[in-house]
């Protein structure tokens, strides 16, 4: 695509400053000029610059693919960056001056401010760097490279952490690229090392853990353990986000420590229909996605991956260690580590999780069951949503549930359209019992529990989606769950030994005052995405009203 075409495409993403908007950023940042030739930044430089020009043009280029390439050139008024500005991730491009070029210069923390304190000006860089975000992924950007098979557990591993986490990136399968003999040798890599992580000639990683990759392209950071943050948030899911967005708008100091990527089970959802306010429906990555960069917008810190390992009390403050031996401590707390879902008790399931078995339907597992066949287990809206999704390419679906009423724990606008899809079976009172394969998933055996007749189904995938239990091992005793481990609020902790305060729990309050509960975690919470967002919302009120009594 040429420079001038990816601009007309894209028009939302290179809008032009007028003079008074011009001004206002000059309030922040001084003019700078750049010589031609010279470097602004380079791709994997982490908390790059954000550039506004005054004259001269800015030249953005690729270098992740075989050879660099011009994407386009910023002119007067226009502005460099994207989301990684305000993430602190590092930078997908090179930007180059192209002749004398003055520009002013601005680094993230002051860039915040502009998005917080000039609303005008906060509205066209956010829909900037929305638009800008959606080209990359629309348009042959070869971003990160992955190496490794399409059978690989570790390769299935790297892909799903830098698809949840919204990073570019390009998949060079070892069975089915014809090039993958060059590809492994430029790298002076061995078939054996993979998978491997590179970006360009600049560095490369072999088999990297979560953490590893993070570190590297700057989504995590080391945390500050002096700082005491008034609101820590365990969970990046919708109630956690939600809580992060309004901890910070009202000045809360506050932080998100998530496991795996920002949106939780939400985020895998291939799309949410009865989401207030989109009719036509909105992916769980592109909630999450926008739900992020508002909390960014206000300050919150994110960390990702930080799985927490214990939760401690230092006085009254809560204490939490994390993987890899960091900990972070504040004020309050709010327990948003949300539940996952089952695994299939099937014996030998565990080699084809990631290489046949799957616990979300996003286009990444689609495309890798191609136009197959695939079965769903499951009887929710989840499982509901994978179906409708997955029949678009999949040759056919079996979807099977353990009951005999589809719409007993479906929404009945999704049992009907399943009934109404031509390639989609419902098999009732079914039980996968078996698995076959080599080195994939390439089969199941399938048990009526009722009968106890059984059915080979020839399957090149299966989406699980049962019984979600609450990620809750990590709390201690002063905590209290019922005994699947979902945590306790409000009356149900009003009589509990660990409740020590004169007043009533608030309704989201753990046994331990200063600490809360929202979303799937909490016992008895509403398991749909909107009631999470207003229960990480409503904590932020309760949060306000314990800081008044320390």
């Amino acid at each position: 695509m040429s420079e001038q075409n990816f601009k007309e495409k894209y028009p939302a993403a290179f809008p032009k400053l007028d003079d008074g908007q011009i001004a206002a950023i000059a309030e922040f940042a001084e003019c700078k000029t750049y010589r031609d030739g010279e470097v602004l930044f380079r791709a994997g430089e982490v908390e790059f610059k954000f550039h506004v020009i005054k004259s001269g043009e800015i030249e953005i280029v690729d270098r992740s693919g075989d050879e660099p390439r011009t994407m386009l050139a910023h002119e007067a008024r226009e502005f460099t960056g994207d989301v990684a500005n305000l993430a602190g991730r590092t930078s997908n491009v090179d930007a180059i001056a192209r002749g004398t070029t003055e520009v002013y210069e601005i680094c993230s923390e002051d860039l915040r401010h502009i998005i917080s304190e000039k609303p005008v000006l906060s509205d066209i860089i956010l829909q900037a760097f929305i638009a800008r975000a959606q080209a990359l992924d629309e348009m042959d950007f070869t971003g990160l490279r992955v190496i490794g098979s399409q059978y690989s557990q570790d390769t299935f591993r790297i892909r799903d952490f830098l698809q949840k986490n919204h990073v570019l990136y390009t998949w060079v399968d070892l069975e089915t690229d014809a090039n993958i003999g060059g590809l492994l040798k430029h790298f002076h890599v061995k078939e054996s090392e993979t998978p491997v992580v590179a970006y360009a000639d600049d560095w490369l990683l072999r088999n990297p853990s979560n953490d590893e990759i993070a570190r590297r392209i700057g989504i995590k950071h080391a945390l500050d353990e002096k700082t005491l943050y008034d609101l820590a948030i365990v969970g990046g899911g919708p109630a956690g986000l939600a809580a992060a967005v309004y901890g910070a708008s009202e000045g809360l100091n506050t932080i998100v420590l998530e496991s795996v990527a920002p949106g939780g089970q939400a985020g895998t959802s291939s799309k949410i229909e009865n989401y207030l306010g989109f009719p036509t429906g909105l992916s769980g990555a592109e909630l999450a996605g926008r739900a992020t960069l508002q909390a960014q917008k206000f300050g919150a810190q994110l960390s990702t991956p930080s799985p927490v390992l214990s939760l401690e009390f230092d006085g009254k403050f809560p204490v939490l260690q994390l993987e890899g031996g960091e900990s972070v401590s504040a004020k309050c707390l709010l327990i948003a580590s949300g539940a996952e879902y089952s695994k299939l008790n099937v014996m030998g399931r565990e080699r084809f999780d990631g290489a046949g078995v799957y616990y979300a339907a996003t286009q990444m597992e689609a495309k890798m069951c191609g136009s197959e066949q695939v079965a769903v287990v499951g009887g929710g809206n989840s499982a509901g949503q994978a179906a409708i999704f997955l029949a678009d390419n999949a040759r056919k679906i079996f979807l099977l549930i353990r009951g005999d009423d589809l719409r007993k724990n479906m929404s009945s606008y999704l049992a009907q359209r399943i009934e109404q899809t031509a390639n989609i079976e419902l098999l009732t009172n079914s039980e996968i019992t078996q698995m076959f394969g080599e080195t994939h998933l390439e089969a199941v055996e399938m048990t009526n529990n009722q009968s106890g007749g059984m059915q080979r189904l020839n399957v090149v995938g299966v989406f699980s989606f049962i019984g979600a239990m609450p990620r809750t091992a990590w709390l201690p005793a002063e905590i209290e769950t019922d005994k699947k481990g979902f945590v306790k609020t409000g009356m149900a902790v009003a009589g509990s030994n660990q409740w020590t305060l004169r007043r009533q729990p608030f309704f989201l309050e753990t046994s331990r005052a200063g600490v809360f509960a929202a979303g799937d975690v909490r016992l008895n919470s509403v398991k749909r995405v909107a009631s999470a967002v207003g229960e990480g919302s409503m904590t932020v009120q309760f949060v306000h009203e314990y800081l008044k009594e320390i």
